[in-house]
């Protein structure tokens, strides 16, 4: 099938659907949670106190969203602001955390803030990555386990007592955690506060109060916690110290109840009481009979129990469950007593969220319905009531995990911080999945008033702008996109091979030509202590390389005579030549581990470049022509930047507090003065203010990029850095601006080796000019195109030049960029791109372009200087519009054929689109012949057949 690319210009297409590796399912959704403000004395003034935070949405940031699926993976996702900054744009997925050997599974999760009571100190109001600490356990596993969000490893796991663990819940004060286990007892565990040396020390049992609690009868499981609304208290033995304390909680039930629990307060040698958690009331749900025999009416007192899956406590201290009979009920806190109930759900209402400032209530279960219950005034004058104000199909299997942002604060109706905010100034949004494996946001406004003031955040400037829940656009992402710069698919466009990597073992297809199909090349199972992470295959097919969190394995391939199968070799001597280099020793490979979050093999296919994620450096390795000869390392480039609130701060030592402070331990990039002073993109920062940041864990590298002829080698990591390495000098080139958020990926045009191609989470493309060392503004071109691709909802997730072939003199490059349900291809005038006057002005290391292409100072703030940066950013502009008289005008009046010229987007062809790479056309040298595109897909067709069966099956007629 021909895929166009321009006008009157089309390349042969492979759809490729043989990849088959089913994605599991989202067991557990939360995004950031929010600490309880600082206490202070309730007669004190009703004032906000300064540097607290609260759900209203009266800030425009934005919590991480984690993910963790039944097969032990755990994502993280990071929300991305358009390029305009405005507040619209996507949650991107950051990276992904593999599952260990020893804990492959995942079905509860709980996030806890790691310092709540210092958290207010700090500059920003939303808990990022590093303040979170994450704990999982497994339906099949005895034990609770903590996993650093920042490497993915194991800290610390906890034994549970009658495991499985059905239930897991943090405290609103993020100091406990609640389990309900197959023991009639509740057990409860203290999370202590981090020191300096131990940011995240172990748990240990709660206090002396909490030890013990009332039994529950010996059948009856707990399958759901709420905390109820805490209160402010002297802290005990202080007349001017007071301090939020947990009072009571609730627990959904397996015998069709649900009960109250009350915490005693911490234990006072000078009074006596009871010292356990007691049982205070209990409130029986809607039963349904069972079936007499012979379908006869069931007998008197013989019912089937009803489990409360779901359970929530209202600021107002009343109490919201559902259960399985598709029931969601509203009961008043104080006597347990039924207020509303609504039939909601034809199945099970398995998960429930409360929105921010408790207003809302979301539901949802196996008939895939995520249905709203919002709190309105009534009519009626007998006051405020709840009411089913909109239900919405959002998945096609069922939902598991329903997750809100800003998420809710359990505070005291009376506390200033717990009315609702007229000044918010975004719509909450709601993340839910289950068995159909994809993450679904929608934006989530209460249908009054006040909605048409809010800002939906994921809104597209061309698309629906609604932020009500019930006329809101829902987001669909990606179940297989991989994590940024490393997809689950690789292609070695020589020898015509995709490479397919799943959770421990990779499959390798070759490609057949004159549309004769495919066949199976290799399948291989490793044994590995977690799942592989990256994996790479060089371009002609000898080399094979994968890695999981601890190590990196490296294979040859070579082709069995008597058949198309490839055998592949393991080059034995890959980790002791790594352990005995002395380029390495100072990363203490052998108890670190040498795995690597990107894997590269040079176009040439003999060199292997690693991004080490223990100590986030990369690794040069020269191949040998022959297995047996073992590798060879060339060099170690040592990231040394080191990371100023979110930007770099160049240089071998930084300055803390007057102090010089080393900027390393290894002493690798010894790149001249010269070199440095020449980076115009590279950003400095000096002073008292100044303090680096602790690196003991390095962001991983996320994105590795080699130049066709090998001399240029590009590096980006999580934390927005992206360097160029010269391969032949084996020495740091340059050092670009540091960028809001990591690129997606990175490349180099084979037509245009100088420049560097940036690949943006705010789906646009940004370039580089490797020899005059600067971001280059957009040409109209590349700004129409920009403009087109910011209009997709979902995310891009990656873009490839055509590789050079025998039209290699054309000036024009042929771009693929795709997302999951969208392909664009574009012939882009890199020519014009690169042509920028070379000043001496221009080149100062103190003068950057933004993303935008508007000036941006990394230098001074004098107004003399932004004039000037602004002037030459006018006369760049001036310069590339003179120098591309032939590109087409991207304003709004360019008619939709001009555009069509340069760039095409096809969104209602492909679905599930797993990666795009090229593939020659005849076994013999690139430049001999021509290329074919390969578009592999996994469409949600191909593997529902293997799930369970479906509450609702979407047919015609029927939604």
């Amino acid at each position: 099938m021909p895929v166009p690319t321009a006008a009157h210009a089309t390349l042969p297409l492979h759809r490729i659907r043989f990849y088959d590796h089913t994605p599991s399912p989202i067991t557990a959704l939360a995004f950031a949670p929010l600490p309880l403000p600082p206490p202070r004395d309730p007669s004190s003034s009703k004032g906000k106190a300064k540097g607290t935070t609260s759900g209203d949405g009266q800030n425009d940031e934005f919590g991480v969203l984690i993910v963790a699926r039944d097969n032990g993976e755990v994502e993280i996702w990071q929300y991305v602001k358009d390029g305009e900054g405005n507040m619209s744009g996507n949650w991107v997925l950051e990276k992904t955390l593999p599952p260990t050997l020893t804990h492959p599974t995942i079905s509860l999760m709980a996030l806890v803030i790691r310092d709540p009571l210092n958290f207010h100190r700090k500059p920003y109001s939303v808990p990022k990555v590093e303040d979170l600490r994450l704990f999982t356990a497994g339906s099949d596993s005895g034990d609770l386990i903590e996993r650093c969000l920042l490497s993915g490893r194991v800290l610390q796991t906890y034994a549970i007592p009658s495991p499985p663990l059905w239930s897991l819940s943090v405290s609103p004060t993020h100091d406990l955690l609640c389990l309900a286990t197959t023991s009639p007892l509740l057990h409860f565990l203290s999370i202590p506060q981090p020191t300096y040396f131990t940011p995240s020390p172990a748990l240990s049992p709660p206090p002396s109060h909490l030890l013990r609690s009332d039994t529950l009868p010996s059948r009856t499981r707990t399958v759901s916690v709420a905390w109820g609304v805490p209160k402010v208290e002297r802290v005990m033995d202080s007349q001017d110290e007071w301090e939020w304390r947990n009072t009571y909680i609730i627990t959904g039930n397996s015998d069709s109840s649900f009960r109250k629990w009350e915490i005693p307060p911490p234990l006072n040698p000078s009074r006596s009481g009871l010292n356990r958690v007691v049982l205070k009331a209990r409130s029986v749900v809607e039963k349904v009979g069972k079936p007499g025999r012979g379908g006869k009416k069931s007998a008197t007192g013989m019912q089937k129990a009803t489990i409360v899956w779901g359970v929530g406590v209202l600021p107002d201290n009343n109490i919201v469950t559902s259960d399985s009979l598709g029931n969601v009920t509203f009961w008043d806190g104080a006597s347990l007593a039924q207020k509303q109930n609504f039939r909601a759900h034809k199945a099970d209402g398995m998960c429930m969220t409360i929105g921010p400032n408790g207003r809302s209530v979301f539901t949802s279960g196996p008939d895939q319905r995520v249905c709203q219950f919002v709190y309105v005034p009534s009519t009626s004058g007998a006051g405020p009531q709840w009411a089913l104000t909109a239900t919405k199909r959002l998945h096609s299997h069922d939902v598991k995990a329903l997750a809100i942002f800003p998420p809710y604060v359990p505070l005291p109706s009376a506390h200033p911080l717990a009315i609702p905010s007229i000044n918010a100034s975004y719509a909450p949004v709601l993340a839910s999945g289950g068995w159909d494996m994809s993450i679904s946001l929608t934006s989530a406004g209460n249908p009054d008033l006040l909605s048409d003031k809010l800002r939906n955040v994921l809104a597209k400037p061309k698309g629906a702008m609604k932020a009500v829940f019930e006329e809101s656009y829902s987001r669909k992402y990606g179940y297989l996109s991989g994590s940024r710069g490393n997809g689950k698919l690789e292609m070695a466009t020589k020898a015509r091979l995709v490479l397919g990597r799943k959770e421990r073992s990779v499959g390798i297809w070759r490609v057949l030509e004159d549309e004769q199909g495919w066949e199976k090349a290799l399948e291989m199972e490793l044994r590995l202590r977690t799942s592989i992470i990256s994996s790479t295959i060089s371009s002609d097919g000898r080399w094979l390389a994968v890695s999981d969190l601890y190590e990196t394995k490296l294979f040859h391939l070579s082709s069995l005579s008597e058949s198309n199968t490839l055998h592949p070799t393991r080059v034995r001597d890959f980790l002791p030549s790594l352990h005995e280099s002395p380029l390495l020793t100072h990363l203490s490979l052998a108890s670190k581990g040498c795995g690597a979050s990107t894997l590269l093999f040079t176009p040439d296919s003999q060199r292997l470049v690693l991004g080490l994620v223990a100590s986030g450096q990369i690794v040069v390795l020269a191949l040998p022509e022959e297995p047996r000869d073992g590798v060879s390392v060339i060099k170690c480039f040592a990231r040394q930047d080191k990371m100023v609130d979110g930007r770099v701060m160049k240089g071998k030592k930084a300055m803390t507090n007057g102090h010089a402070t080393n900027g390393g331990t290894n002493s690798d990039i010894d790149m001249d003065k010269e070199s440095e002073e020449e980076g115009s993109g590279s950003e400095s920062e000096s002073g008292d203010d100044a303090k680096p940041k602790q690196d003991e864990h390095p962001p991983w590298i996320s994105g590795l990029a080699a130049s066709e002829d090998g001399q240029w080698l590009g590096v980006s990591d999580l934390a927005g850095r992206v360097s160029v390495f010269n391969l032949d000098t084996l020495q740091l080139h340059a050092t670009l601006p540091t960028l809001p958020y990591s690129p997606i990926s990175i490349a180099f045009p084979p037509s245009t080796p100088s420049l560097l191609s940036l690949t943006l989470p705010t789906n646009s493309m940004q370039f580089y000019h490797l020899d005059l060392r600067r971001l280059l503004p957009a040409t109209p071109q590349l700004a129409s195109l920009n403009s087109a691709l910011s209009s997709l909802h979902s995310p891009v997730h990656g873009s490839t030049f055509e590789p050079v072939s025998r039209r290699s003199g054309e000036k024009i490059s042929k771009t693929l960029i795709w997302g999951s349900d969208w392909l664009v291809t574009a012939r882009l005038d890199l020519d014009a791109v690169a042509k920028l006057r070379s000043r001496r002005g221009s080149e100062s290391p103190l003068v950057s372009i933004s993303l935008d292409g508007s000036p941006a100072g990394l230098g001074g703030s004098s107004k003399a200087m932004r004039k000037k940066r602004a002037r030459e950013a006018r006369e760049q502009r001036t310069h590339i519009d003179s120098a591309s008289p032939s590109v087409i005008d991207s304003t709004e009046g360019a008619k939709t054929t001009e555009r069509e010229e340069f760039y095409k987007i096809v969104k209602d062809r492909f679905r599930s689109v797993l990666g795009v790479g090229w593939l020659a056309a005849s076994s013999n040298t690139m430049g001999e012949g021509e290329v074919e595109v390969a578009v592999v897909e996994r469409p949600w067709g191909d593997f529902v057949g293997d799930l369970p069966g479906a509450f609702w099956s979407g047919g015609f007629g029927r939604s």
